[in-house]
């Protein structure tokens, strides 16, 4: 029938398959609308083929396909189509209200930023495990500057390596995804989804931290750059005035900037921590020789839960100064936020510029430095001035065994007395 949307309709199966062509479309090639016992409404699926016999035998074969599946409890009218960037919508929207606030940023940024750039187009029914396999290569050198695919320069704060730690986490994150697609009916066959060793220098891997001179050409240059004023100057031919320097804005920004980079060295908190930090999480108390110290609790919605802080002499001094300068400073207002009250997505980015400029982006050994690197260089500070390392472990949310793992250089210098001894004496 001309204009009809079902053009040359062959029906199988009592009608239960009915294959044809769209009338709508310049295609030629035929389709199956088919009704699956079981199943409410059609499954309407592409034969990819301009063949009748061709298309005849595969809307037959994908009939019974679909019963199988059916009788396995998938969904067979999205099965067979769906998308990783779709399965991954619908995993996010069911699980969205049990994730914390930290989780669900997580989530968005590991789909927008690696799952699906490289998983979004495949479709997750049947994905061959070669397939899952080569992701690791990819990830591991999405940073390497000779594979560099990106039109923008890598940035700044971009680690060249990822650690293991964060492999094992990313391939954690895509079985959930697919185990949920499975159990759902979304998913026939789950890949097998396991990360890549990448390798490392021998020995126990040291966290990139900062000495003491570093730490102090880090703050002396915060203390000059919070100070720079607007400059005017003329333009060539005398034309419009140029300025150039920190706007209010951005003076509060660098303000802002000092005193959290302050502030993380001399707490040991995690940056997830800090951001969800409440000027009502914050309050003094008296220590055994009745001195004041700065007490954080730490809310319970982070890494490791709730514990409570004491941060090191001094660090109040920086909170006093910032509660000065912001917006909002009422009890449940966030402690780092931006004008607007909300937080601060990730200062990473700046700090890594302020290290650049300082040529301390990187510490002796290659390794990329963050923010993370103040919670490394407490610890550090903290285990060299003598505080016992299961009181620090508790203070900073760890365990010993981790302390003793990765800070193990300092607390064999902390063991130098004991180590040192008399030069022997030769024999005669």
């Amino acid at each position: 029938m001309p204009g009809s949307f079902y053009q040359e309709v062959h029906r199988l199966r009592d009608g239960a398959v009915m294959v044809y062509r769209r009338g709508d479309t310049k295609q030629q090639v035929y389709q199956a609308r088919l009704k699956v016992p079981g199943v409410s409404g059609y499954v309407i699926r592409s034969l990819k083929t301009r063949d009748l016999p061709t298309a005849l035998n595969q809307a037959e074969d994908l009939f019974y396909e679909l019963r199988a599946e059916q009788k396995l409890g998938m969904d067979v009218r999205v099965s067979g189509n769906l998308k990783f960037k779709e399965l991954w919508k619908r995993f996010y929207a069911a699980h969205e209200t049990g994730l914390s606030v930290h989780r669900q940023r997580l989530h968005r940024f590991m789909a927008e930023k690696y799952f699906n750039p490289y998983f979004g187009e495949a479709r997750v029914n049947d994905m061959p495990d070669a397939f899952v396999e080569r992701y690791w290569d990819w990830r591991i050198n999405y940073h390497n500057p000779e594979r560099w695919e990106g039109d923008e320069e890598i940035p700044a704060n971009a680690v060249k390596v990822p650690a293991q730690k964060t492999l094992d986490m990313e391939a954690g994150m895509l079985r959930q995804i697919f185990r949920w697609g499975k159990r759902i009916g979304f998913v026939k066959r789950e890949p097998w989804v396991k990360a890549t060793k990448v390798k490392h220098t021998k020995g126990v891997e040291r966290r990139p931290t900062f000495d003491e001179a570093e730490w102090k050409t880090i703050y002396t240059f915060l203390r000059d750059w919070v100070k720079e004023d607007m400059v005017s100057a003329a333009g060539e031919g005398g034309g419009r005035l140029h300025r150039s320097g920190p706007t209010a804005m951005h003076r509060y920004q660098r303000e802002l900037l000092r005193d959290y980079l302050l502030f993380m060295a001399n707490s040991g908190l995690r940056p997830n921590e800090a951001r969800q930090l409440c000027w009502r999480d914050l309050r003094i108390e008296k220590d055994a020789e009745n001195k004041p110290a700065l007490v954080v609790e730490v809310a319970p919605t982070t890494k490791t839960g709730a514990r409570t802080v004491v941060c090191r002499e001094g660090t109040q001094t920086y909170l006093d100064r910032l509660k000065k300068l912001s917006r909002h400073s009422a009890p449940d207002d966030l402690v780092f936020c931006g004008y607007d009250g909300k937080p601060v997505e990730n200062f990473n980015k700046t700090f890594a510029s302020v290290l650049s400029r300082l040529k301390l982006l990187d510490d002796r050994w290659g390794k990329r430095r963050t923010v993370y690197s103040l919670r490394h260089f407490y610890c550090t500070q903290c285990l060299l001035s003598g505080i016992p390392v299961h009181v620090l472990a508790k203070n900073m949310g760890t365990s010993i065994t981790y302390i003793e793992k990765h800070y193990s250089h300092v607390l064999t210098v902390m063991q130098a007395k004991e180590l040192r001894t008399k030069k022997f004496k030769a024999k005669a």
